[in-house]
């Protein structure tokens, strides 16, 4: 084997590695099972989920049944994160989201249904209003210096063709938190905006990569990599 070669094949087998780490987890709409809660008050509450509703602004409140039987709902303004372990009704929608249409699917990791063991939602304060919001953290795993949530109903419409979708359903925006700061970020703002004020104190972000929202998810994990303080 050439050094060429080589160094082509580490090469591609890194970018992929990559390409598989940086991947954000699909987003879920449902709530239930074992789940652990950690309140603004510092007291964890371990128990099953059994009802949830959610809004505009992720969860809104939630129900769970601790270890004597008694069930307590929490608002999103009680609850600093919620720790849910992965069951089979999650792994299925996540499943079902993946693979809800064709474009979806020839990028889809299904690695991620079987290998995740906890969805996790974190309160974070809104960027405009004087409220707090109970969002899914997207980005376990690289999340060091930068998280990234889930904005609800932030999607781009789905162009199909017959009963068959090819394309769309794709995230438009994220709520990011960087430097204990709520800050919200767009497809149509990425290239002119956003993703030099998000990695501007990081010149090899800056330098080695387009400032292409599809590749959001890995500039923060490169970020994550390579910009530690």
């Amino acid at each position: 084997m050439t050094n060429v070669f080589r160094l082509f094949t580490l090469t591609t087998f890194f970018l992929a590695y990559i390409g598989l780490s940086a991947q954000f987890v699909t987003p879920v709409t449902t709530i239930s099972g074992d789940a652990e809660v950690t309140t603004t008050q510092n007291k964890v509450i371990t128990g099953a989920i059994k009802t949830a509703s959610f809004g505009p602004n992720g969860v809104m409140s939630f129900k769970i049944k601790n270890a004597a039987g008694t069930s307590v709902k929490l608002k999103a303004a009680d609850v600093s994160q919620l720790k849910l372990k992965v069951n089979g009704l999650a792994k299925m929608e996540i499943i079902a989201e993946q693979s809800s249409n064709i474009n979806k699917l020839a990028k889809s990791n299904f690695k991620e249904v079987v290998d995740r063991e906890y969805i996790y939602w974190q309160q974070l304060k809104h960027p405009e209003k004087e409220k707090y919001m109970l969002l899914q953290l997207l980005n376990p795993g690289f999340d060091d210096l930068i998280k990234v949530y889930e904005i609800p109903n932030s999607k781009s419409g789905e162009l199909s063709m017959g009963d068959v979708a090819i394309s769309g359903n794709e995230a438009t925006a994220y709520y990011v938190v960087k430097d204990n700061k709520t800050i919200k970020i767009t497809k149509k703002k990425y290239k002119k905006q956003d993703f030099q004020h998000l990695f501007s104190d990081c010149p090899a972000i800056i330098e080695a990569n387009e400032p292409n929202f599809k590749y959001f998810s890995e500039h923060v994990f490169f970020y994550n990599e390579r910009c530690k303080k």
